[in-house]
Order: structure tokens, then sequence, then C-alpha cells
């Protein structure tokens, strides 16, 4: 079981987008695991093996309970696939959240896009006892989509405040994605720009600036508010 669920497109997702908020929730004693939808195998820079070693290190950086992957095809992630649904319920019933993060659908990616409307399907099938599953139906999960690009609109309705040292632990984490990042080798990719880390560092700041903390990652769901742990709402 985890108390927080985060399930990310790719692998390296769920530490740019949300690595703070699971490191805050980690220190403050919550379950945390993490599901990789694809395993990069479309992506300009690094092989899914590559990926593969670095996610594994970022899972032990944070401190997750557990990382899984889904296995869908990179750059193909279908937005309304029954069989891929299932995937997602099943990882879903397995690891039994409380609360459940994936990227807004408001990205530019079509794999963040689809992505997040296979959860939000799956989040209300995961509970749904005539649905069969290796895992039993689970309900009563908290969604809510963490925002994921600043040039796009972002109305977030919550803050989740984070401390100096959950944002040095998201940042040591995305660090393992060697591959990635500038230096990594391959062709010039957003990432891999010098300033990426400058521009993370920027936008947390911002929303911290507004949490009334260090820094802070944004969310949407389905009320306004102001806190630190999503498990408890």
């Amino acid at each position: 079981m985890a108390d927080l669920l985060v399930i990310a497109p790719h692998p390296d997702d769920a530490e740019i987008h949300a690595g703070a908020l699971i490191a805050a929730h980690v220190r403050q004693g919550r379950s945390v695991a993490v599901v990789d939808a694809t395993r990069g195998e479309q992506a300009s820079r690094g092989t899914p093996e590559q990926r593969a070693r670095e996610a594994a290190a970022a899972a032990e950086v944070l401190g997750l309970c557990a990382r899984d992957q889904l296995g869908l095809p990179d750059g193909g992630i279908p937005g309304d696939d029954p069989a891929a649904r299932l995937l997602v319920v099943e990882a879903i019933r397995r690891h039994r959240p409380r609360a459940l993060v994936c990227l807004h659908a408001h990205a530019r990616h079509p794999d963040h896009q689809n992505l997040a409307r296979l959860v939000g399907g799956a989040v209300k099938a995961a509970a749904i006892h005539g649905l069969r599953s290796a895992s039993p139906a689970w309900a009563g999960v908290r969604l809510w989509w963490v925002e994921a690009e600043l040039p796009l609109p972002a109305a977030p309705t919550l803050l989740a405040p984070a401390s100096e040292d959950d944002w040095r632990r998201k940042l040591a984490a995305v660090r393992c994605y060697g591959s990635q990042l500038a230096g990594g080798g391959g062709p010039a990719t957003s990432i891999s720009d010098p300033a990426f880390l400058a521009w993370i560092e920027a936008r947390g700041r911002t929303w911290g600036h507004q949490a009334g903390a260090p820094y802070a990652e944004a969310l949407c769901g389905p009320e306004a508010a102001r806190i630190a742990d999503l498990t408890a709402v």
C-alpha cells in the first residue's frame, strides 16, 4: 500500500514535476509510490535501460516505497483504450492510495494529455467491483493534477509547500537522469538546456512565495487549499 501514488508518463516526469511534493510526504512519514507509464524508448536521449537505472537511483534518493512500470508505448499512450485503462486500474488497486497525482492534461506532450485521460477514468473504474483484475476494487482515491508546463495556462487550486531540504532532494533525484540533462550527449532538448534546472528553481520559488514557503509545487483539484499533506485532504 501507498499513502500517495504518482503516475507519470515517462521516467523523470515524477521527479521534475512533483519531486518536492514526494520528498515532503516521505519526510512526513507517508509512503509514496511512483508508476511510470512508459520506458521512454522514443526519447531523444538515453536508452530504456539507462532510464530504468536512473529511475531506480531517483527512487532511492526520494525514499519511494515502490516504483512500477506499465510498459505502455512511449509516444503512443492511448487516451481511451480499455486495456490501457485496466493497467492503470490495476496499479491503483495494487497500491491502494489515499491520494493520486498525475500530470495535468493541459501539457503539450500527447503522452501527458492521454495519460491524464486514462488516469481520470481509471480512478472511478478502480472502484467498480464488477471490473475484474488481479486486485480487489479500491475506492475513495482523491485525484490531483500537478501543474506541468508554465508557458501554458495553469490556475492551481492547491499549493503544496516544500522545505529547502525537500527541494534539495528533488534536485538530487532530477540529477539522477544524467542522460537527459546537459552534458548527457545526444540531440538538444528542453531538458538538456543548461538553464533547465534554473527554470525549475524559479518555478518552485514562485509557487513557494505564494504558499508562504521556500518552495512549492502547484496542483489542481476539487477545491482550493494550501496543505502539505495531500493524503489528509
